[in-house]
């Protein structure tokens, strides 16, 4: 592996383990709930679109394999705080993300002898970021003009709901798997996410090679349940994102 692609990798490594997105509250970029913040929040009778949520975390390399991480996050952090973070050795930042369904975080993964949470932030009291996620391992999909693009097994208990009358952005493999977009980055210091129920969101978007990207309105409400271990697809290319299989 040349040092080009490690230092993509490295990067891949962290976007994977970050889609364990979508179990926090509903926040605003400066950490505080869009209700507070006077964020646009349309609550219209009958419209689809959920609020505005945000995840950013922190991750460390367990050294089991190339791709195994924790993933530790903090659901009170704004963006500020998490940038200012200087990852101490075997640490490293995940990308900032949108997510697209509302998430439910049932249980939190415990290993004997490692923390539970980690203190990062000095001026919130307490160990503010909390263990999330772990990462268990991954393999290449395609790397090249489309960007470095793994597919994980990550593990986390969650279940991830889309509302009928939202539109999901799929991608399908050449076997006919079907992967739902639910983490897509966005610049924590200009936060401007696209219309993800607009057809063209994505703009000029494409998969990885032989796979074919689609997207649709969903007539009822959809679910992925996770009550043990997700396959990921996680694409790093001009803009990180993070899919779902569907089981």
């Amino acid at each position: 592996m040349n040092v080009g692609l490690r230092v993509g990798f490295g990067t891949i490594v962290v976007t994977m383990s970050s889609l364990a997105c979508g179990v926090a509250p509903s926040i605003a970029p400066d950490g505080g709930p869009l209700e507070q913040q006077g964020l646009p929040v349309d609550a219209s009778v009958g419209n689809p679109v959920p609020e505005l949520r945000f995840t950013h975390k922190m991750f460390k390399s367990t050294g089991e394999n190339m791709f195994a991480t924790l993933g530790y996050e903090c659901f009170e952090c704004t963006f500020e705080q998490f940038l200012a973070i200087d990852p101490p050795e075997g640490w490293s930042k995940g990308p900032t993300q949108v997510v697209l369904p509302v998430g439910e975080l049932r249980s939190r993964p415990s290993f004997e002898g490692v923390p539970d949470a980690v203190d990062f932030v000095p001026e919130i009291p307490g160990d503010e970021y909390l263990l999330i996620v772990k990462n268990l391992d991954a393999r290449f999909v395609e790397t090249g003009p489309n960007g470095i693009i793994v597919e994980a097994q990550v593990m986390r208990d969650t279940v991830l709901r889309y509302a009928a009358g939202q539109r999901v952005h799929e991608l399908t493999s050449p076997e006919g798997d079907l992967f739902t977009l639910f983490a897509y980055e966005v610049d924590p210091r200009n936060v401007d996410p696209p219309d993800f129920q607009a057809a063209d969101a994505l703009g000029d978007f494409t998969g990885p090679e032989g796979w074919t990207y689609s997207s649709r309105i969903l007539e009822e409400e959809m679910a992925l349940d996770t009550p043990e271990t997700a396959t990921v697809l996680a694409i790093r290319a001009d803009t990180q994102s993070g899919w779902q299989k569907r089981e």
